[in-house]
């Protein structure tokens, strides 16, 4: 009998002469890159020509400069970081993964480097099956897309067709939506859209407040109230169930069922925003880890995906021409991306008692005894598994931002979210060390310190 060859909608990495190969190439590129290390004038001048073609200097003055491993990143003049934020959440299992690496490198050396709607490759449809796969019963269909924000827009758009003539969204107050114009101005940050026109078609309700008894009330209310001044007008409600810019604040299942239910009576869509909370809540989707899949519509991810994409039921399958594009992403984002769903199921990540869950714990325990260390400078903790914030000092934004800057010179990379109080947000690596969490702890705790210190604040 004739052996059957492989097929192409199999990875490449089972030939053994295509692993060697990818494994020869990222062996060579990290032993090039350690000779490659520049010298502190020039790492200086290199961060003045970002600031020159950019217009504005760099959010924190580093330079990605080949192999980092985990958790920690090198730097281009050869330092090494612990990195905390992970390129605000597109970095899942941190630096220089073998596995990912091998991974992207076949990818990248099949056919082309992006892939378009009409021309897809086996990668397409690998991730998209993967996507539907976890996403529960309801969900049927998968859009891929680049960014996170176009995946909102291609949302928005099905919602819209779906419900026209209605042409308005709701959305909670303090969301993040995207960068383009109509995220923009679903997004409640008015410095995102300075400038910017607005069409008056988005209705905020309050999120949840954990110190009100009666937050959930008032924003089941706030929504019946939009639906009834607005008859008929209303063609969905976006839901953060984490909010990410927004200071990684989150609520009860009660809270988002109790609205989603209102949705439901009203005829209107449902749309989950998980383009930062993929992957990261102990479930590959968080409206599974909160229980909420008999009332998704549509939802969107994106960052650890290494691209992003809609996914919705039968209902919302959007007529011909509606989601079209030029672009659904590359080559390397989409084989990666599938492999790190793979991986996240295999190696035992997902689940209550996984290893993201557990991650979480940990975090927990950590910010518990710095709170306990430091009981004037350390606030609130916020988030779930790999996706944890914390309150330094008030949470005005200028010390949350010394706090960070004490941080980055001791070594240690993360970053802001939210607004009265501000925050310090981690994306952390789902595969983040004992090792490495215990170094950033113990880091946090130099940098509130030195900013006490500066300030004249008893810790």
């Amino acid at each position: 009998m004739t052996r059957a060859k492989p097929s192409p909608l199999k990875s490449l990495l089972d030939a053994p002469k295509v692993r060697a190969a990818a494994q020869a190439l990222i062996d060579a590129v990290a032993e090039e890159s350690a000779e490659r290390a520049l010298a502190p004038t020039a790492m200086a001048k290199a961060l003045k020509d970002f600031e020159r073609v950019r217009g504005r200097p760099l959010g924190f003055p580093l330079v990605l400069g080949g192999p980092g491993g985990g958790a920690r990143a090198r730097l281009a003049d050869g330092t090494q970081i612990l990195d905390f934020i992970g390129g605000i959440g597109v970095y899942g299992f941190g630096h220089s993964d073998p596995d990912l690496l091998e991974t992207a490198v076949v990818a990248a050396a099949v056919d082309t480097v992006f892939q378009g709607h009409l021309m897809p490759g086996p990668e397409y449809l690998h991730l998209s099956q993967l996507l539907v796969k976890h996403a529960g019963p309801r969900i049927r269909h998968a859009w891929l897309s680049v960014s996170g924000a176009m995946a909102n827009e291609n949302a928005l758009k099905m919602v819209l067709q779906k419900h026209a003539p209605a042409d308005r969204i709701v959305a909670f107050g303090g969301n993040f939506a995207g960068r383009t114009l109509a995220m923009a101005e679903i997004t409640d940050k008015p410095a995102f859209r300075d400038g910017l026109p607005s069409r008056g078609n988005v209705l905020y309700i309050p999120f949840y407040d954990p110190t009100d008894p009666d937050s959930t009330e008032k924003s089941v209310t706030a929504l019946d109230a939009h639906l009834r001044r607005n008859p008929g007008r209303v063609a969905g409600m976006i839901f953060e169930l984490i909010q990410g810019e927004g200071g990684f604040n989150t609520a009860p299942r009660e809270f988002f069922a109790a609205l989603m239910e209102h949705c439901r009576e009203a005829g209107i869509a449902v749309w989950i925003d998980e383009v930062q909370t993929f992957a990261r809540t102990g479930e590959l989707f968080a409206f599974r880890s909160f229980g909420l899949d008999d009332y998704v519509d549509l939802v969107t991810v994106g960052k650890t995906l290494q691209g992003s994409a809609v996914l919705y039921t039968k209902a919302y399958n959007p007529k011909p021409g509606l989601v079209a594009g030029t672009y659904a992403g590359s080559t390397v984002g989409m084989a990666v991306g599938a492999r790190i769903i793979e991986r996240l199921e295999e190696e035992g990540y997902l689940g209550k008692e996984g290893r993201i869950s557990v991650l979480g714990g940990r975090v927990e325990r950590r910010f518990e005894v710095l709170r306990k260390r430091l009981p004037q400078t350390v606030g609130r903790r916020t988030g779930m598994g790999a996706m944890q914030a914390f309150v330094p000092f008030d949470g005005s934004a200028d010390l949350v931002k010394e706090v960070l800057g004490a941080a980055f010179e001791e070594g240690l990379l993360a970053f802001s979210a939210g607004a009265n109080p501000a925050k310090i947000r981690m994306l952390l690596p789902v595969n983040t060390t004992d090792e490495e969490l215990e170094a950033g702890f113990t880091i946090f705790e130099k940098a509130i310190r030195r900013v006490a210190e500066a300030r004249g604040i008893p810790c």
